[in-house]
């Protein structure tokens, strides 16, 4: 069969068949999430033009769990071989791996945090941006703890990567300021322990496209 007539039909089988997210930007992380943890290695398949969805891969020996979430609170998990994951261009999610998410309490609190711009950080003589968001009530802040962005340079051409459906996400969308770029570093800290670290280790450009089966029931 004609290969571009082949790519036709895929494209209107994907039409047909439910929601489609395209993504442009690799990134990869290596994620820590506190002092007794091991570090693991993650990636995240990213829009560079639009922020308000994320595809999130956890690597477990051979295989991956994927994770793509959505602003509006749709969510979706599998898991496959990594192989698998990577040979294909194209994924594509039946509604038994989808859920509906309620976002309104990190909608609700976006009037109660804020984003601060930090002193410049320097790593390996790079001079990097610094924002930090807490909580606008200094009582607060000290119970919900503190997340800090470091941006990564020239990465101005993705909007911040904030994860779709959370606190810092919301204020962004409402107009509070946070540069656009991917981040080098991000992590928590509360009690003045750091939690949740993420180091970005590399980024490029690279195509994913993932298909969520059409009429599913939340």
């Amino acid at each position: 069969m004609n290969k571009h007539f082949t790519a036709l039909l895929l494209l209107i089988s994907f039409a047909g068949f439910g929601q489609r997210y395209e993504f442009d930007t690799y990134s990869e992380y290596q994620f820590k999430k506190d002092a007794k943890t091991d570090v693991d290695k993650t990636f995240e398949f990213s829009n560079s033009k639009d922020n308000s969805y994320i595809l999130s891969v956890l690597e477990k020996g051979k295989n991956v769990t994927v994770t793509f979430l959505h602003a509006s609170g749709q969510k979706a998990m599998l898991k496959m071989s990594k192989d698998d994951f990577f040979n294909e261009e194209s994924i594509i999610v039946n509604c038994s791996s989808t859920e509906k998410q309620d976002l309104s309490n990190a909608k609700n609190s976006v009037i109660s945090f804020d984003f601060q711009k930090l002193n410049d950080t320097i790593i390996r003589k790079d001079t990097l941006q610094h924002y930090v968001i807490r909580s606008v009530d200094p009582g607060a802040a000290k119970e919900s703890g503190e997340r800090h962005f470091i941006i990564q340079k020239s990465t101005e051409f993705h909007l911040p990567n904030v994860t779709p459906g959370t606190i810092p996400y919301f204020c962004w969308a409402s107009g509070k300021t946070l540069p656009s770029g991917l981040f080098r570093q991000t992590y928590i800290v509360k009690d003045e322990e750091l939690l949740e670290k993420m180091i970005l280790t590399d980024y490029k450009k690279l195509k994913k496209v993932l298909v969520i089966e059409r009429g599913c029931k939340y």
